[in-house]
């Protein structure tokens, strides 16, 4: 029998190539979205401690240089989510040492970059300790939020989007459209649109299992909004073609 091992590289629709980490930090959030079904988000959840977490990272970094010496396209992404990862006090660290650690023993064997969703309800220097660390950051807007905690947001939105370029960390926006304040979503567009920040509206509960719990019924003129918004996209990027 034959001990030559053949070098595979596994299949990714949503990436192509990329070998994918998703880490869910923990249930701890700040928000309490009702389109959140509690499984996926609490208040009382214990935070991951640093030691704990470095452990993992440790674990997971060996985990991809193993599957890495039989792959053809070395590159990883480990995408954090939750809950709200940036809750935890020790979020900063955390990214710290995953970056440092990558740098200082698997630069050499794989390219890894790290990525993280988040509810965008932070402050300041977790903004700018995620532009220097992460290499993309998706924020998707809730409306179902204390007007201050929104205000905050939009303003962490502004700042990671001017900053982001100089550390080449990219941000998506969701903004999500909750049907009971669908005006205020459109009103966050405009904003967002006025600062040539790009995002994308999302109806809530559009996955086919979704329950109906968490799915929300648009109005027709709701809707007429929503194919508006597509009809321009697609036709914005066929002239660009």
């Amino acid at each position: 029998m034959s001990n030559i091992i053949y070098e595979y590289d596994t299949l990714d629709l949503l990436s192509g190539s990329v070998f994918q980490v998703t880490w869910d930090l923990g249930r701890r959030c700040n928000y309490d979205c009702s389109y959140c079904p509690v499984h996926r988000h609490d208040n009382f959840s214990p935070h991951a401690t640093l030691e704990e977490l470095k452990k993992n990272a440790d674990f997971v970094f060996k985990y991809i240089s193993l599957y890495m010496k039989y792959r053809n396209y070395k590159e990883a992404s480990i995408s954090f989510t939750g809950g709200e990862p940036t809750v935890n006090p020790n979020f900063i660290a955390f990214i710290k040492y995953l970056n440092e650690t990558y740098e200082a023993k698997y630069k050499d064997q794989y390219v890894c970059t790290f990525a993280l969703t988040s509810n965008g309800a932070m402050s300041e220097k977790m903004a700018d300790a995620i532009v220097e660390h992460m290499s993309h950051i998706t924020i998707s807007y809730h409306t179902e939020a204390d007007e201050t905690i929104k205000k905050n947001v939009l303003d962490r939105i502004l700042q990671i989007y001017k900053k982001g370029p100089e550390q080449w960390c990219t941000v998506s926006i969701n903004v999500m459209f909750h049907a009971q304040y669908f005006d205020e979503c459109k009103q966050v567009c405009e904003f967002l649109d006025s600062n040539g920040v790009t995002y994308v509206p999302r109806v809530i509960g559009e996955e086919l299992d979704s329950r109906p719990t968490f799915a929300h019924k648009y109005s027709d003129e709701q809707l007429a909004w929503m194919k508006e918004y597509w009809d321009r996209k697609n036709k914005k990027v066929n002239e660009n073609v």
